[in-house]
């Protein structure tokens, strides 16, 4: 029997080894949710899984694939064939991800499946079924009505000729069906965009644009995140180009979204592609802009929207994100321009300068500041931060 405590350890590990697999780990959430408690077999197979060990917590997890008490059977066959996958066994996991298609077709496991069937495709260079799942084809037609049965005739119709005596030509059987395709094709957009960034090295020109009609069609802006997510990544200068535009005129959440993902690529020309966008944005797109530059520590970028811009909003956020970036000659250049009476104006650039950890420019703001409130808001950041020159400073001060 298992513990409370020790299916919560499992849960965890689960959540563990699914971030070791990339994408699936965002896919197989929703089934993490609401999993019952692990058998004792399948429990130990993901202990041996958790310590890959891949071959022991095979033969574990077939046992328990061919045992009917086992109440999680898709579950089961999920991490078989992840298992099988990591033994570079491409042909098992492949074939027991089609049993897990066939037999549980409404499992929450079937979606982080596919997943690594596109991971395997990809590994041995299998576009086709790369391009099935990103571009399927249209359903086939119709087949065209039946003619209509002749008019009766007054005719006499001749007797039936008589049976032959040859045996009849056995049906040729049916092809085996493709192990790669699943029977019944299911659109998913997290799979198409899988799909297609792994098909970026290969067809750029195809699915560039293919990503950027995702993004602006996706029914939610975790679709477009990840599509721009996708085109970001790429190298190719039309890539990156679609990016800047969807930043600039796509609809507010694709924006948003986009802003984002130019935050993480590289290259100093990124913080001037985000100026550009701040200059035509909106108040929530500007906010965005704000924090991509400053998770890139683009000093100068957040002190020229601190000076010029005049939402008190917006300004505050990239006072406080330029004491992130590190900008504290900036700030101190900031509060010395402020008036005596400005206190709601100095109080965003004490936080950027704590959060930059700047105890010397607090100390140096301390012994000029006349403002009583101001001065204790320093004092406060200099207690909180507790470097030896903020408690030397502190200690000295007269009680």
């Amino acid at each position: 029997m298992i513990t409370n405590g020790r299916h919560v350890m499992m849960k965890r590990r689960c959540g563990r080894w699914l971030g070791a697999m990339g994408l699936c780990a965002v896919l197989a959430a929703p089934a993490l949710g609401a999993v019952l408690p692990d058998s004792e077999r399948l429990g130990h197979a993901k202990d041996l899984i958790g310590d890959e060990q891949w071959q022991p917590a095979i033969r574990e997890l077939k046992a328990a694939a061919a045992d009917p008490a086992e109440s999680s059977q898709d579950e089961v066959l999920f991490w078989l064939a992840h298992c099988q996958n990591q033994t570079r066994d491409a042909a098992a996991a492949v074939d027991t991800i089609q049993r897990l298609e066939r037999g549980y077709p409404r499992s929450p496991w079937l979606k982080p499946a596919r997943s690594l069937r596109i991971e395997i495709a990809q590994r041995l260079r299998r576009n086709d079924v790369l391009w099935f799942t990103a571009a399927p084809p249209p359903p086939p037609e119709a087949p065209p009505a039946p003619p209509a049965p002749p008019a009766p005739s007054a005719v006499r119709t001749p007797p039936p000729a008589a049976v032959s005596a040859v045996p009849p030509t056995p049906p040729v059987p049916p092809l085996p069906a493709d192990p790669w395709m699943p029977e019944r094709f299911m659109a998913d957009t997290d799979l198409r965009i899988q799909a297609l960034g792994s098909l970026m090295q290969t067809d750029a020109v195809r699915v560039i644009p293919m990503l950027r009609d995702i993004a602006l069609t996706g029914h939610d802006a975790d679709e477009a995140r990840r599509a721009l997510f996708m085109l970001a990544q790429s190298h190719r200068p039309e890539a990156r180009a679609t990016v800047v535009e969807m930043a600039t005129s796509g609809p507010e959440l694709v924006r948003v979204a986009a802003v984002r993902a130019l935050g993480g690529l590289g290259g100093p020309a990124v913080s001037s592609e985000l100026l550009r966008v701040y200059a035509t944005a909106n108040e929530r797109v500007k906010y965005q802009v704000v924090l991509s530059l400053g998770q890139r520590d683009a000093v100068p970028a957040l002190m020229h929207i601190a000076q010029s811009e005049t939402d008190a909003r917006l300004r505050d956020a990239a006072i406080v994100r330029l004491g992130e970036a590190g900008g504290r000659a900036e700030l101190a250049q900031l509060y010395a321009r402020q008036r005596a009476s400005a206190a709601d104006m100095k109080k965003p650039i004490i936080a950027g300068l704590f959060n930059a950890r700047a105890d010397d420019e607090l100390i140096r703001l301390a012994q000029r500041e006349t403002d009583p409130a101001v001065k204790a808001e320093i004092l406060a950041r200099l207690r909180l931060l507790g470097t030896p020159a903020a408690r030397a400073y502190l200690a000295a001060r007269p009680r």
